[in-house]
């Protein structure tokens, strides 16, 4: 069902515990219908407004980023849960410290119903700034998998750096999975891109599409993501994360050190 977002940019720059913020304002609404529920939409509303507050402070390309294909998977009906990952996933980008003045309000549009959110955000500015020579991109072959096709990754980046592959499934309890992440102590082809091959440095990894065991009801697709972590150190890595662990984690990393790209993709039995 559509969308429409409402992006009202308002700064204030500040400080708190030595760390550099910045208050922003976002608001966001959600349409939607009978097949979803009043608290589901009201939350992906709430969603979209702190993407919009991230956004006021780091540009409209925080909200952009890795497109993620949410196609139709239930009959005519919209897969909000699809549109739920994608800005779940974007938040990461920014650190949001604390949330003030959140105000909710519902209305009938023509039949469906509309939430709307408003929201001031305290945003974490971080100190240094991505590198711009340093450039990582992940390729994949299709967008839309079966069980025991086989997913060909075509990782390249513009620096040597050190390579981890994780899975990410939402419908499984919003779980990340490490899939590939070489010994540290070894530059091998296989976890350090650090050769050129036909003028550029990458890497290429094929995997077999398996089925979670979570995924026991109807639906005909479930939405899963590959995100590759390239960094410019050595890191270790831990077998398996929630979400929030892994964002965590990833705001460990100095923002200049890594680069974060993601592809989403659908799995069908």
């Amino acid at each position: 069902m559509a969308k429409i977002l409402i992006l009202l940019i308002m700064t204030m720059v500040g400080s708190l515990a030595n760390a550099q913020t910045a208050i922003a304002h976002g608001e966001a609404e959600y349409l939607y219908g009978p097949e979803t529920s009043q608290q589901y939409a009201c939350k992906l509303a709430e969603e979209k407004a702190k993407l919009n507050a991230l956004a006021a402070i780091f540009g409209q390309a925080l909200s952009s980023e890795e497109q993620q294909f949410c196609n139709f998977t239930s009959g005519n009906k919209s897969d909000s849960k699809c549109e739920f990952n994608r800005v779940t996933w974007t938040l990461i980008e920014g650190d949001i410290k604390n949330i003030k003045n959140k105000n909710i309000k519902e209305e009938l549009r023509n039949g469906a119903k509309a939430c709307m959110v408003s929201l001031d955000a305290e945003i974490v500015i971080p100190s240094k700034k991505p590198d711009p020579n340093f450039e990582v991109k992940l390729r994949t072959k299709q967008n839309v998998y079966r069980v025991g096709d086989v997913f060909a990754l075509e990782i390249e980046s513009t620096e040597p750096a050190h390579i981890a592959v994780f899975n990410w499934l939402p419908n499984e309890n919003n779980q990340v999975y490490r899939i590939i992440n070489p010994g540290i102590e070894s530059r091998s082809d296989s976890g350090y891109l650090g050769k050129q091959v036909n003028g550029k440095i990458g890497v290429n990894y094929t995997l077999m599409a398996s089925w979670s065991d979570a995924y026991t009801d109807s639906k005909r697709l479930y939405d899963e993501w590959f995100i590759v972590i390239a960094s410019k150190n050595p890191y270790k890595w831990l077998s398996a994360y929630s979400i929030d662990e892994f964002k965590d984690k990833l705001r460990e990393i100095p923002i200049d050190d890594r680069r974060v790209v993601k592809r989403g993709y659908q799995l069908s039995k």
